[in-house]
Protein backbone atom coordinates (compact mmCIF):
# COMPACT_ATOMS: atom_id res chain seq x y z
CA UNK A 1 0.00 0.00 0.00
CA UNK A 2 1.41 3.64 -0.89
CA UNK A 3 2.60 5.70 1.84
CA UNK A 4 0.71 8.96 2.30
CA UNK A 5 1.93 11.72 3.97
CA UNK A 6 -0.36 13.51 6.20
CA UNK A 7 -1.74 16.78 5.44
CA UNK A 8 -0.44 18.36 8.57
CA UNK A 9 3.59 17.63 7.00
CA UNK A 10 2.44 18.93 4.19
CA UNK A 11 1.34 22.76 5.63
CA UNK A 12 4.18 24.28 3.69
CA UNK A 13 4.04 22.24 -0.43
CA UNK A 14 2.89 25.15 -2.42
CA UNK A 15 5.34 26.98 -3.63
CA UNK A 16 3.25 29.31 -6.01
CA UNK A 17 4.98 31.66 -9.46
CA UNK A 18 4.68 35.19 -8.62
CA UNK A 19 2.50 35.50 -11.95
CA UNK A 20 -0.16 32.96 -10.36
CA UNK A 21 -3.56 33.64 -11.43
CA UNK A 22 -6.12 30.98 -11.31
CA UNK A 23 -5.17 27.44 -9.56
CA UNK A 24 -6.95 24.37 -9.55
CA UNK A 25 -6.97 22.19 -6.18
CA UNK A 26 -7.67 18.42 -6.60
CA UNK A 27 -8.29 17.82 -3.17
CA UNK A 28 -7.30 14.02 -2.05
CA UNK A 29 -10.89 12.45 -0.92
CA UNK A 30 -9.82 9.04 -2.28
CA UNK A 31 -12.65 7.17 -4.19
CA UNK A 32 -14.40 10.68 -5.65
CA UNK A 33 -14.41 14.37 -6.75
CA UNK A 34 -13.75 17.33 -4.42
CA UNK A 35 -12.19 20.13 -6.43
CA UNK A 36 -11.40 23.94 -5.38
CA UNK A 37 -10.78 26.39 -7.68
CA UNK A 38 -8.93 29.26 -6.18
CA UNK A 39 -9.16 32.60 -7.96
CA UNK A 40 -7.10 35.80 -7.05
CA UNK A 41 -10.65 37.14 -5.51
CA UNK A 42 -12.56 34.24 -4.54
CA UNK A 43 -12.94 30.40 -4.12
CA UNK A 44 -14.81 28.18 -5.27
CA UNK A 45 -15.59 24.49 -4.57
CA UNK A 46 -17.11 21.72 -6.94
CA UNK A 47 -17.96 18.59 -5.13
CA UNK A 48 -17.41 17.05 -1.80
CA UNK A 49 -17.46 13.60 -1.53
CA UNK A 50 -14.87 10.63 -0.68
CA UNK A 51 -14.14 8.02 0.51
CA UNK A 52 -15.04 6.51 3.72
CA UNK A 53 -13.88 3.28 5.64
CA UNK A 54 -11.46 2.10 7.84
CA UNK A 55 -8.22 3.06 5.93
CA UNK A 56 -9.58 6.24 4.94
CA UNK A 57 -11.58 9.26 5.90
CA UNK A 58 -12.56 11.98 2.87
CA UNK A 59 -14.38 14.13 4.98
CA UNK A 60 -11.28 14.67 7.84
CA UNK A 61 -8.84 15.18 4.57
CA UNK A 62 -11.56 17.58 2.71
CA UNK A 63 -11.74 19.54 6.29
CA UNK A 64 -7.83 19.65 6.74
CA UNK A 65 -7.26 20.74 2.88
CA UNK A 66 -9.88 23.77 3.26
CA UNK A 67 -8.37 24.54 7.06
CA UNK A 68 -4.93 25.13 5.57
CA UNK A 69 -6.01 26.44 2.14
CA UNK A 70 -8.16 29.51 4.12
CA UNK A 71 -4.99 29.82 6.75
CA UNK A 72 -3.14 30.83 3.68
CA UNK A 73 -6.10 32.33 1.61
CA UNK A 74 -7.52 34.77 5.43
CA UNK A 75 -8.15 37.15 2.84
CA UNK A 76 -10.90 35.26 1.56
CA UNK A 77 -12.89 34.92 5.01
CA UNK A 78 -12.94 31.32 5.21
CA UNK A 79 -15.67 31.94 2.18
CA UNK A 80 -16.89 29.71 -0.84
CA UNK A 81 -18.35 31.92 -3.56
CA UNK A 82 -20.16 29.04 -4.70
CA UNK A 83 -20.53 25.42 -4.20
CA UNK A 84 -21.15 22.83 -6.76
CA UNK A 85 -22.46 19.68 -6.73
CA UNK A 86 -22.70 17.80 -9.83
CA UNK A 87 -24.68 15.04 -8.97
CA UNK A 88 -25.78 13.11 -5.47
CA UNK A 89 -24.12 10.15 -5.50
CA UNK A 90 -21.93 9.58 -1.61
CA UNK A 91 -18.55 10.25 -3.70
CA UNK A 92 -18.97 13.67 -4.53
CA UNK A 93 -21.25 14.90 -1.95
CA UNK A 94 -20.45 12.88 1.77
CA UNK A 95 -18.45 16.04 2.90
CA UNK A 96 -21.03 18.49 2.89
CA UNK A 97 -21.14 19.00 6.63
CA UNK A 98 -17.74 19.94 6.59
CA UNK A 99 -18.49 23.33 4.46
CA UNK A 100 -22.05 23.42 6.35
CA UNK A 101 -20.55 23.97 9.66
CA UNK A 102 -18.36 26.79 11.05
CA UNK A 103 -15.90 29.00 9.73
CA UNK A 104 -16.87 28.47 6.61
CA UNK A 105 -19.56 30.76 4.62
CA UNK A 106 -21.19 29.48 1.13
CA UNK A 107 -22.41 32.60 -0.87
CA UNK A 108 -24.27 30.39 -3.67
CA UNK A 109 -25.24 27.01 -4.47
CA UNK A 110 -25.20 25.09 -7.58
CA UNK A 111 -27.14 21.68 -7.85
CA UNK A 112 -28.82 19.41 -10.35
CA UNK A 113 -31.74 19.58 -8.57
CA UNK A 114 -32.09 15.74 -7.70
CA UNK A 115 -32.96 14.78 -3.99
CA UNK A 116 -31.94 10.97 -4.54
CA UNK A 117 -29.08 8.87 -5.01
CA UNK A 118 -26.82 7.71 -2.62
CA UNK A 119 -25.42 10.90 -2.13
CA UNK A 120 -29.11 13.22 -1.55
CA UNK A 121 -28.42 13.09 2.44
CA UNK A 122 -25.64 16.06 1.64
CA UNK A 123 -27.12 17.36 -1.63
CA UNK A 124 -30.63 18.08 0.32
CA UNK A 125 -28.51 19.42 3.57
CA UNK A 126 -26.79 21.97 1.13
CA UNK A 127 -30.69 22.90 -0.53
CA UNK A 128 -31.83 23.29 2.87
CA UNK A 129 -29.19 25.24 3.89
CA UNK A 130 -29.96 27.72 1.11
CA UNK A 131 -33.74 27.46 1.61
CA UNK A 132 -32.85 28.57 4.96
CA UNK A 133 -32.05 31.61 4.18
CA UNK A 134 -35.15 33.01 1.43
CA UNK A 135 -36.63 35.12 4.00
CA UNK A 136 -33.37 37.14 5.84
CA UNK A 137 -33.81 40.79 5.62
CA UNK A 138 -30.69 40.92 4.43
CA UNK A 139 -30.19 40.08 0.41
CA UNK A 140 -26.03 39.84 1.75
CA UNK A 141 -27.35 36.76 4.22
CA UNK A 142 -29.11 34.65 1.34
CA UNK A 143 -27.65 31.79 -0.53
CA UNK A 144 -28.18 32.08 -4.31
CA UNK A 145 -30.08 28.52 -5.37
CA UNK A 146 -29.43 27.49 -8.93
CA UNK A 147 -30.93 23.92 -9.77
CA UNK A 148 -30.04 23.23 -13.13
CA UNK A 149 -32.26 20.87 -15.98
CA UNK A 150 -30.78 20.49 -19.26
CA UNK A 151 -33.92 21.91 -20.52
CA UNK A 152 -32.82 25.10 -18.95
CA UNK A 153 -29.44 25.49 -21.08
CA UNK A 154 -29.34 26.95 -24.43
CA UNK A 155 -27.09 26.25 -27.20
CA UNK A 156 -24.50 29.13 -25.57
CA UNK A 157 -24.52 27.04 -22.27
CA UNK A 158 -26.45 28.58 -19.33
CA UNK A 159 -24.91 31.34 -16.88
CA UNK A 160 -26.03 34.16 -14.49
CA UNK A 161 -24.77 35.71 -11.02
CA UNK A 162 -25.38 32.46 -9.09
CA UNK A 163 -23.29 30.09 -11.51
CA UNK A 164 -21.02 32.88 -12.15
CA UNK A 165 -20.30 34.61 -9.15
CA UNK A 166 -16.98 35.31 -9.14
CA UNK A 167 -16.01 38.64 -10.39
CA UNK A 168 -12.32 39.39 -10.13
CA UNK A 169 -10.91 42.84 -11.38
CA UNK A 170 -8.11 42.35 -14.45
CA UNK A 171 -9.69 39.44 -15.55
CA UNK A 172 -13.24 37.70 -14.49
CA UNK A 173 -13.66 34.49 -14.91
CA UNK A 174 -16.67 32.80 -16.77
CA UNK A 175 -18.34 30.11 -15.33
CA UNK A 176 -20.32 28.37 -17.36
CA UNK A 177 -22.82 25.29 -16.88
CA UNK A 178 -23.26 22.85 -20.44
CA UNK A 179 -25.54 20.07 -18.92
CA UNK A 180 -28.21 19.29 -16.05
CA UNK A 181 -30.29 17.09 -15.24
CA UNK A 182 -32.78 15.61 -17.77
CA UNK A 183 -36.74 16.32 -16.50
CA UNK A 184 -37.90 14.19 -18.99
CA UNK A 185 -36.60 11.46 -21.14
CA UNK A 186 -34.95 12.31 -24.03
CA UNK A 187 -34.89 8.63 -25.12
CA UNK A 188 -32.89 6.90 -23.15
CA UNK A 189 -33.71 3.15 -22.08
CA UNK A 190 -35.29 3.50 -18.16
CA UNK A 191 -32.14 2.21 -16.88
CA UNK A 192 -30.08 4.84 -18.29
CA UNK A 193 -32.49 8.09 -17.50
CA UNK A 194 -32.64 6.50 -13.83
CA UNK A 195 -29.47 6.76 -13.22
CA UNK A 196 -28.06 9.94 -11.64
CA UNK A 197 -24.80 9.74 -13.39
CA UNK A 198 -26.55 10.65 -16.67
CA UNK A 199 -27.70 14.01 -14.76
CA UNK A 200 -24.13 15.35 -13.89
CA UNK A 201 -23.61 18.88 -14.57
CA UNK A 202 -21.22 19.56 -17.06
CA UNK A 203 -19.07 22.88 -15.41
CA UNK A 204 -16.98 24.65 -17.70
CA UNK A 205 -14.62 27.57 -16.40
CA UNK A 206 -12.55 30.04 -18.46
CA UNK A 207 -10.06 32.42 -16.71
CA UNK A 208 -8.73 34.45 -19.97
CA UNK A 209 -7.43 32.24 -22.29
CA UNK A 210 -7.11 29.25 -19.76
CA UNK A 211 -10.24 27.03 -19.54
CA UNK A 212 -10.79 23.72 -17.39
CA UNK A 213 -13.92 21.32 -17.77
CA UNK A 214 -15.50 19.41 -15.78
CA UNK A 215 -17.98 16.07 -16.74
CA UNK A 216 -19.44 14.68 -13.14
CA UNK A 217 -20.28 11.14 -13.42
CA UNK A 218 -21.74 11.67 -17.15
CA UNK A 219 -21.60 8.32 -18.74
CA UNK A 220 -21.90 7.32 -22.62
CA UNK A 221 -25.49 7.78 -23.61
CA UNK A 222 -25.63 11.77 -21.99
CA UNK A 223 -22.05 12.08 -23.44
CA UNK A 224 -23.36 11.32 -26.73
CA UNK A 225 -26.09 14.05 -26.04
CA UNK A 226 -23.58 16.24 -24.92
CA UNK A 227 -21.83 15.70 -28.22
CA UNK A 228 -25.01 16.24 -30.01
CA UNK A 229 -25.66 20.02 -28.43
CA UNK A 230 -22.71 21.04 -28.69
CA UNK A 231 -22.05 20.40 -32.06
CA UNK A 232 -20.20 23.08 -34.81
CA UNK A 233 -19.37 25.04 -31.52
CA UNK A 234 -15.90 24.84 -29.67
CA UNK A 235 -17.86 25.08 -26.08
CA UNK A 236 -16.43 21.26 -25.03
CA UNK A 237 -13.08 22.82 -26.16
CA UNK A 238 -10.70 22.96 -22.60
CA UNK A 239 -6.95 22.80 -21.17
CA UNK A 240 -7.47 20.49 -18.48
CA UNK A 241 -10.29 17.70 -18.64
CA UNK A 242 -11.21 16.14 -14.71
CA UNK A 243 -11.73 12.61 -15.99
CA UNK A 244 -15.53 11.86 -15.97
CA UNK A 245 -16.46 9.50 -13.47
CA UNK A 246 -13.13 8.70 -12.25
CA UNK A 247 -11.06 7.26 -14.85
CA UNK A 248 -14.04 4.26 -15.56
CA UNK A 249 -14.57 2.61 -18.77
CA UNK A 250 -17.98 4.34 -19.59
CA UNK A 251 -16.97 7.54 -18.24
CA UNK A 252 -14.96 8.98 -21.16
CA UNK A 253 -14.97 8.49 -24.87
CA UNK A 254 -12.78 9.29 -27.93
CA UNK A 255 -15.54 11.10 -29.70
CA UNK A 256 -15.33 13.70 -26.04
CA UNK A 257 -11.77 14.23 -26.22
CA UNK A 258 -12.15 15.05 -29.83
CA UNK A 259 -13.95 17.66 -28.80
CA UNK A 260 -12.00 18.73 -25.48
CA UNK A 261 -8.71 18.70 -27.33
CA UNK A 262 -7.16 18.80 -23.67
CA UNK A 263 -3.52 19.27 -22.84
CA UNK A 264 -3.34 17.59 -19.28
CA UNK A 265 -6.14 15.73 -17.22
CA UNK A 266 -7.24 15.27 -13.56
CA UNK A 267 -8.56 12.19 -12.12
CA UNK A 268 -10.12 11.89 -8.82
CA UNK A 269 -9.56 8.49 -7.53
CA UNK A 270 -8.65 6.19 -4.76
CA UNK A 271 -5.65 4.42 -3.83
CA UNK A 272 -6.17 0.49 -5.45
CA UNK A 273 -4.15 -0.66 -2.37
CA UNK A 274 -7.12 0.18 -0.25
CA UNK A 275 -8.85 -3.75 -0.99
CA UNK A 276 -12.17 -2.81 0.58
CA UNK A 277 -15.68 -2.41 -1.02
CA UNK A 278 -16.43 1.39 -3.06
CA UNK A 279 -12.82 1.69 -3.50
CA UNK A 280 -10.99 2.28 -6.72
CA UNK A 281 -9.91 -1.11 -6.05
CA UNK A 282 -13.42 -2.59 -6.19
CA UNK A 283 -14.26 -0.56 -9.38
CA UNK A 284 -11.15 -1.04 -11.16
CA UNK A 285 -10.45 2.43 -11.46
CA UNK A 286 -9.32 4.28 -13.53
CA UNK A 287 -9.34 2.02 -16.48
CA UNK A 288 -6.66 1.16 -18.34
CA UNK A 289 -8.13 1.36 -21.73
CA UNK A 290 -9.37 5.07 -20.82
CA UNK A 291 -5.13 5.80 -19.83
CA UNK A 292 -4.44 4.77 -23.13
CA UNK A 293 -6.94 6.94 -25.02
CA UNK A 294 -6.10 9.55 -23.11
CA UNK A 295 -1.84 9.33 -23.18
CA UNK A 296 -2.82 9.08 -27.27
CA UNK A 297 -4.68 12.24 -27.13
CA UNK A 298 -3.17 14.80 -24.57
CA UNK A 299 -0.44 16.76 -25.44
CA UNK A 300 1.08 17.99 -22.19
CA UNK A 301 3.71 15.52 -20.34
CA UNK A 302 4.89 14.72 -17.42
CA UNK A 303 7.98 12.59 -15.53
CA UNK A 304 6.93 9.19 -16.04
CA UNK A 305 5.42 7.44 -13.35
CA UNK A 306 4.59 3.56 -12.64
CA UNK A 307 1.04 3.02 -11.17
CA UNK A 308 -1.58 0.42 -11.36
CA UNK A 309 -4.52 0.40 -14.35
CA UNK A 310 -7.55 -1.09 -13.78
CA UNK A 311 -8.39 -3.97 -16.56
CA UNK A 312 -11.73 -4.83 -14.24
CA UNK A 313 -13.44 -4.91 -11.30
CA UNK A 314 -10.36 -5.50 -8.40
CA UNK A 315 -7.79 -6.49 -11.32
CA UNK A 316 -4.87 -4.16 -12.17
CA UNK A 317 -2.15 -4.28 -13.78
CA UNK A 318 1.51 -2.70 -14.14
CA UNK A 319 1.36 0.56 -16.56
CA UNK A 320 3.74 3.61 -17.01
CA UNK A 321 2.03 7.20 -17.17
CA UNK A 322 4.35 9.36 -19.22
CA UNK A 323 1.75 11.75 -20.40
CA UNK A 324 0.22 14.61 -18.37
CA UNK A 325 -2.45 13.14 -16.32
CA UNK A 326 -2.58 13.48 -12.76
CA UNK A 327 -4.35 11.39 -10.35
CA UNK A 328 -5.25 11.26 -6.20
CA UNK A 329 -4.92 7.50 -6.54
CA UNK A 330 -0.87 7.82 -7.00
CA UNK A 331 -0.53 11.92 -6.75
CA UNK A 332 -2.21 12.85 -3.48
CA UNK A 333 -3.20 15.94 -3.32
CA UNK A 334 -3.27 18.27 -6.91
CA UNK A 335 -2.55 22.02 -7.51
CA UNK A 336 -2.41 23.44 -11.17
CA UNK A 337 -2.14 26.80 -11.91
CA UNK A 338 -2.84 28.97 -14.85
CA UNK A 339 -2.26 32.40 -15.98
CA UNK A 340 -4.43 34.46 -18.71
CA UNK A 341 -2.70 33.75 -21.23
CA UNK A 342 -3.27 30.12 -21.44
CA UNK A 343 -0.12 28.59 -19.48
CA UNK A 344 -0.68 25.68 -17.58
CA UNK A 345 1.89 23.99 -15.07
CA UNK A 346 1.80 21.65 -12.33
CA UNK A 347 2.72 23.52 -8.87
CA UNK A 348 5.56 20.83 -7.20
CA UNK A 349 5.51 19.82 -3.47
CA UNK A 350 7.68 20.45 -1.35
CA UNK A 351 7.82 19.57 2.39
CA UNK A 352 9.48 22.68 3.17
CA UNK A 353 9.68 26.03 2.19
CA UNK A 354 12.51 27.63 0.66
CA UNK A 355 14.80 29.94 2.60
CA UNK A 356 13.33 33.21 1.95
CA UNK A 357 15.17 36.65 1.98
CA UNK A 358 12.76 39.05 3.64
CA UNK A 359 13.79 41.93 2.18
CA UNK A 360 13.64 41.22 -1.50
CA UNK A 361 10.74 38.40 -1.94
CA UNK A 362 7.57 38.76 -3.12
CA UNK A 363 4.28 38.62 -1.38
CA UNK A 364 3.64 35.39 -3.06
CA UNK A 365 7.28 33.89 -1.75
CA UNK A 366 6.30 35.52 1.95
CA UNK A 367 3.06 33.36 1.26
CA UNK A 368 4.82 30.31 1.00
CA UNK A 369 6.47 30.95 4.79
CA UNK A 370 4.89 28.63 7.74
CA UNK A 371 1.81 31.20 9.80
CA UNK A 372 1.88 34.04 7.06
CA UNK A 373 -1.11 34.07 4.58
CA UNK A 374 -1.45 36.73 2.60
CA UNK A 375 -2.41 39.66 5.17
CA UNK A 376 0.88 38.97 6.86
CA UNK A 377 2.81 38.50 3.62
CA UNK A 378 1.27 42.37 2.87
CA UNK A 379 2.39 43.55 6.35
CA UNK A 380 5.64 42.43 5.96
CA UNK A 381 6.02 44.30 2.68
CA UNK A 382 4.42 47.62 3.94
CA UNK A 383 6.65 47.42 6.87
CA UNK A 384 9.83 47.40 4.73
CA UNK A 385 8.80 49.68 2.66
CA UNK A 386 7.98 52.23 5.19
CA UNK A 387 10.92 51.48 7.55
CA UNK A 388 12.99 50.02 5.12
CA UNK A 389 15.16 46.97 5.37
CA UNK A 390 15.77 44.38 8.17
CA UNK A 391 18.63 44.52 9.47
CA UNK A 392 17.98 41.39 11.55
CA UNK A 393 15.44 38.70 11.59
CA UNK A 394 14.29 39.74 14.92
CA UNK A 395 13.19 42.60 13.31
CA UNK A 396 10.00 40.81 12.01
CA UNK A 397 8.73 40.81 15.61
CA UNK A 398 8.26 44.94 14.93
CA UNK A 399 5.75 43.92 11.89
CA UNK A 400 1.83 43.97 13.20
CA UNK A 401 0.54 40.66 13.65
CA UNK A 402 3.65 38.78 14.05
CA UNK A 403 4.46 37.81 18.03
CA UNK A 404 6.67 35.14 19.17
CA UNK A 405 4.89 32.26 18.20
CA UNK A 406 5.09 32.86 14.61
CA UNK A 407 8.54 33.84 14.85
CA UNK A 408 8.95 30.29 15.92
CA UNK A 409 7.67 29.22 13.02
CA UNK A 410 9.28 31.64 10.81
CA UNK A 411 12.83 31.56 12.21
CA UNK A 412 14.38 28.53 10.36
CA UNK A 413 13.04 29.82 7.01
CA UNK A 414 13.95 33.18 6.61
CA UNK A 415 17.29 35.26 5.46
CA UNK A 416 18.33 38.63 5.27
Amino acid sequence: MKKIIPFFLSLFILVLSSNAQMRVHLINVGQGCATLVEFPCAAILIDAGGETNSLFNSSDSLKDYLSNFFDRRNDLNHTLQCVYLTHPHKDHTLGVPVILQSPYVIKNVVTDGLEKGSGKAGQIKLHRAAQATESNADPANVIGLDAVTTSMIGNAGLTDGIIDAVNCSGTDPIITILWGASATNPGWSAADFNNENNHSLVIKIEYGASSFIITGDLEETALGNLLAKYNGTNLLDADVYLVGHHGSKNGTTQNLLKKITPQMALIGVGDPGRQVNWTAWAYGHPNKGKLDTLQTILTATRTPIHIKAGTGAKTFVNYIVSKAIYATGWDGNIVLEADAAGNWHKVEETLVPALVNINTASLTELETLPGIGTTKAQAIIDFRTSHGNFTTIDDLDKVPGIGPATMKLLRPYVKI
